[in-house]
């Protein structure tokens, strides 16, 4: 038997295998990862600037606090993209008529044309990952995610 290393009295409280957590986590990099060499480049854009894209393109007209709380993205993030996607001309903010504090986000015509560019390889690539499951077991993955963000919802920011 080998003598155990320095510090290995102490055990992991996570086991990264067996983490459903953790391999969400993973899907989520492996997923990512084709982005910034397909498309950062290409469009100037970051990963947190296409999240805010692909969320405003499904809900028009949202604000930045809204679209935090739907996307679960930290607030400062969301200003960042926001910022830098009207910077490139891709998102114009506009006031609300009853509340001037309130802006809503909506894509230009040339976010669109992004959105659309990029939306149909991440369709396509979304669709070859769900090749994987058949189509209960699509509806079933589905319908436990929703539950999982409705609970972490329910639990907040909070440890």
């Amino acid at each position: 038997m080998t003598p155990p290393r320095k510090g290995a009295a102490r055990h992991a409280l996570l086991h990264t295998d067996e983490s459903p957590f953790y391999q969400l986590w993973v899907l989520t990099n492996l997923t990512a990862r084709p982005f910034a060499p397909a498309f950062g480049q290409r469009f100037h854009m970051n990963l947190n600037d296409w999240r805010v894209m692909l969320t405003l393109a499904d809900h028009p007209g949202v604000t930045a606090q809204e679209l935090a709380d739907h996307t679960g993205l930290d607030k400062m993030i969301v200003s960042r993209a926001v910022r830098n996607l009207e910077a490139q001309g891709r998102l114009v903010r506009e006031s609300n008529e009853a509340d001037r504090r309130l802006r809503h986000l909506y894509l230009t015509a040339s976010g669109w044309d992004v959105y659309t560019e990029i939306g149909k390889h991440a369709a396509r690539r979304e669709s070859q990952l769900y090749e994987a499951l058949d189509a209960s077991e699509l509806r079933k993955f589905q319908q436990l995610l929703l539950k999982l963000c409705a609970r972490a919802r329910e639990l907040g920011s909070g440890l």
